[in-house]
């Protein structure tokens, strides 16, 4: 009883760290943790629909099945109260308004299960208008982008080609601008 108390009081004082972002300052923080510009508006969307931006949503659908944060990460990703999940974070991180952790685990979500992992992407983005980011200012002129070490900028290569077959699956339209 008194761990259900003192994880209550940790969602409560995650909400205050909680942001609710703009469609321009999310864009512009995705493209800052070095999302892809090709696949962006797809991102945008999911985020609005399943979130309406805002990093302390929380979706309760059982007593086992929770979604959580910016991008509604089921709880077999994280686990309350400590590391753990397929991406080995707490679930209670996925609600502060850090988001680089959060899109690390929707990236990897992404990588294994691509955007159908996302219902509310299926039915509201997939094959729709999608959110028109190109009037963002930060479209044009994008913030200066975290530092990247040549590692992990392979790792981000053959990433896109990993997110290029997923697309390909899913049958959306394909760019080789920025791959």
């Amino acid at each position: 009883m008194a761990a259900r108390c003192v994880l209550a009081l940790c969602f409560v004082f995650l909400v205050v760290d909680a942001k609710v972002f703009t469609r321009c300052q999310l864009t512009r923080e995705l493209l800052k943790i070095n999302f892809q510009r090709t696949f962006l508006s797809n991102w945008v969307c999911l985020i609005e629909q399943e979130s309406d931006r805002n990093t302390a949503a929380l979706v309760t659908k059982s007593a086992r099945r929770k979604y959580y944060g910016l991008f509604q990460i089921g709880s077999e990703w994280c686990k309350e109260g400590k590391k753990g999940g397929k991406c080995d974070i707490t679930c209670e991180a996925l609600l502060d308004d850090d988001i680089k952790d959060d899109s690390a685990c929707a990236l990897k979500v992404f990588e294994q299960e691509g955007f159908k992992y996302w219902s509310k992407w299926e039915a509201r983005c997939k094959g729709h208008v999608l959110p028109d980011i190109e009037k963002c200012p930060d479209w044009q002129f994008p913030p200066s982008r975290s530092s990247v070490s040549p590692g992990r900028d392979k790792r981000r290569i053959k990433r896109s080609k990993r997110t290029e077959n997923s697309l390909r699956r899913l049958r959306l339209p394909i760019s080789n601008a920025n791959l």
